[in-house]
């Protein structure tokens, strides 16, 4: 009877320590998982961080770009201008006078 006893004392004994054991790893998985989910959101701050960087980058460039092309065209329009205007004091009695017979037709 002492040995029955016995080995239902080390059958509890080993039932205690797997369920110690069970609940150390449901433990550990529960840390693992809030460590990974911990990593994933400092991941997604640090993407949105970087992605957001780079989309000002972008946007400063596109802007200065713009502003270049902007420059540009003003340029390039007042020195059609000027052009016209001096097309326009050298020959403006010539083109009154091609106006003037277009006009009547002659």
């Amino acid at each position: 009877m002492e040995q029955m006893v016995t080995v239902l004392n080390r059958l509890s004994e080993i039932e205690a320590a797997a369920v110690n054991v069970e609940k150390q790893s449901a433990d550990e998985k529960r840390r693992i998982a809030k460590e990974y989910e911990q990593k994933t959101l400092d991941f997604d701050q640090e993407m949105e961080a970087r992605t957001e960087e780079k989309l000002k980058d972008i946007n400063e460039k596109l802007k200065a770009e713009a502003e270049e092309e902007l420059l540009k065209m003003r340029r390039e329009t007042e020195l059609a201008l000027e052009s016209m205007k001096k097309e326009y004091d050298q020959n403006h009695e010539k083109l009154v006078d091609e106006l003037f017979h277009y006009i009547i037709g002659e």
